[in-house]
């Protein structure tokens, strides 16, 4: 059995398609149900102290209110989950 001819066209640009893909270490983020445990079933607790390490640093933050996406600081400053990459809550 023949193999059939087959007619290459010749290429006379630099094609390049080939791509470099960098991973680099994440840290794992913690989970926060036990941090969602102290609040009650409206979302509200009594300024509960925490430090947590966000993408942007780690601050001291005492905690009001539970959003569906985010915590409100006493200082009336949003916390999103999705930022959160661990939390220590300290003991009062």
């Amino acid at each position: 059995m023949k193999l059939p001819s087959v007619y290459a066209n010749k290429i006379n640009k630099n094609i390049n398609n080939n791509t470099d893909y960098y991973h680099g270490e994440r840290s794992p983020k913690k989970d926060l149900d036990t941090l969602k445990k102290h609040f009650d079933k409206n979302g509200y607790t009594n300024r509960l102290a925490v430090t947590i390490t966000t993408k942007d640093g780690t601050t001291n933050e005492k905690l009001v209110l539970l959003k569906t996406d985010h915590f409100i600081t006493i200082n009336n400053k949003n916390i999103y989950f999705k930022d959160i990459i661990d939390y220590e809550i300290k003991d009062n």
